[in-house]
């Protein structure tokens, strides 16, 4: 079977086309609006060269919005400090001339890969504030981020409390209750990743109060669900070979879904040793980054209660070298992961030494299965195209593209009541490849 054509804006009416058409203008607005709010305590923190800063971001920023909506090509990335680790205009500058070579036409926003071009935008965005001295470290996302975990507290707190009780237990289960929980907490980490700002192009999504008493009716909603194998999986690891790695999606409630889960794994000893990979700049609005991470664990810490504790047991994980953060720039890159390999061999060889590698969200499964327009029946090992670095798992609901792994009957059925896959996340993925 031959491979697909990677997904794009160039059919009207498709998820990439009223992405690039609506939801992208409607991001840089947003953050141009917040440029012209904000000015004033922008300039009381960052200085007054801010001043001049604001209005030389607000005016690149008025220029991408205009080149994305009148679909003018792409344009070469300026560098911004070649020996700053942020600095990938290079990568992205070898991109844009290896299109033209191909093409023999530059890359325009509803033509290219919908996956280039996206990113492309976030990237663009970050070399506008990066060229401004006084701006480089302003991530325009961070107040909807912040304000996306401080509205779900609620939330937080009910989370918090099941898992220190659970752990609080872990002596007396049973190892069929001990597989119950993990489950559990795993759906939960499936269903906080709808908590996706660059989906809702930045309107806060606040969760329910307590997903626990919705797992039961959300279940079905689950397309692929490999939890069984999972476990098997979690509980046949050997014990100096329970390395897990967690590449992040998603700050705010759905970050903290996904602590929960590793706290629970470390708690019962199912994972010895755990790194998360977050991001080197802002990315899709609402993605991870290592400020992100522990503005979450401090604000945590302060708020009492549950939460309260659950930050300074994370935070001490973290102290005691349980739990490890890291990060690199190929995350914020176009890159398909079948590529990383050739494209960034360490990190590659730092991947393969993990037991399992959990990618969780949109982007990371289009990532993984290169963007391109699989049909849902398609194997999901075939897919990954080479890309089998250690078993891995996919946590996500889906927004962004298809779904691969499906039986023919399911993906029938599914058709009639799918349109283009633009669920808003009404449906979850729990997808396990051992490679075996």
């Amino acid at each position: 079977m031959s491979e697909p054509g990677p997904l794009s804006a160039s059919i009207i009416g498709s998820f990439a086309y009223l992405t690039v058409k609506d939801r992208l203008p409607v991001i840089v607005t947003r953050v141009i609006d917040q440029l012209y709010r904000e000015r004033i305590n922008i300039v009381d923190k960052y200085g007054e060269a801010a001043t001049e800063g604001c209005k030389e971001v607000i005016g690149r920023l008025s220029q991408l919005k205009n080149a994305i909506q009148t679909n003018k090509p792409l344009e070469l990335l300026e560098a911004t400090d070649p020996l700053s680790p942020c600095d990938d205009s290079h990568v992205w500058n070898r991109h844009f001339e290896e299109y033209i070579s191909t093409y023999e036409v530059p890359p325009k926003w509803f033509t290219a890969p919908w996956m280039y071009v996206e990113c492309f935008m976030y990237a663009h965005i970050h070399e506008s504030f990066y060229l401004c001295p006084a701006l480089k470290d302003f991530d325009p996302f961070c107040e909807q981020k912040q304000k996306a975990l401080l509205e779900s507290l609620s939330a937080t707190e009910t989370l918090a409390q099941h898992v220190l009780s659970v752990c609080s237990s872990l002596p007396s289960l049973t190892q069929e209750q001990l597989r119950q929980h993990v489950i559990n907490l795993i759906e939960i980490s499936v269903w906080g990743n709808k908590c996706d700002l660059s989906i809702s192009s930045g309107e806060e999504r606040s969760p329910e109060t307590d997903l626990l008493v919705s797992l039961d009716s959300l279940r079905p909603y689950i397309l692929v669900n490999h939890s069984s194998p999972l476990w098997q999986l979690l509980v046949s690891l050997p014990e100096d070979q329970r390395d897990i790695v967690l590449v992040l999606d998603n700050a705010g409630f759905e970050l903290v879904t996904d602590l929960c889960l590793m706290m629970l794994l470390t708690e019962a000893g199912l994972t010895t040793s755990l790194t998360f990979h977050v991001k080197t700049r802002p990315w899709f609005v609402s993605d991870t980054t290592h400020a992100d991470l522990f503005w979450t664990l401090d604000t945590l810490r302060e708020k009492g209660g549950a939460c309260s504790e659950i930050g300074n047991k994370w935070k001490k994980y973290i102290e005691d070298g349980q739990w490890k953060v890291c990060e690199s720039s190929f995350w914020t890159t176009p890159i398909p992961y079948s590529q990383m390999s050739t494209v960034d061999p360490n990190l590659y060889s730092q991947l393969s030494k993990a037991s399992l590698i959990i990618f969780k969200g949109d982007l990371n499964y289009r990532k993984l299965t290169g963007d391109l327009d699989w049909p849902t029946t398609t194997n999901f090992e075939q897919a990954l195209r080479g890309f089998c670095v250690a078993p891995l798992l996919v946590l996500r609901t889906l927004k962004g593209g298809p779904v691969v792994g499906m039986a023919e009957r399911q993906a029938e059925d599914l058709a009639t009541t799918v349109r283009d896959w633009n669920t808003s996340g009404e449906y979850g993925v729990i997808q396990l490849c051992t490679f075996s």
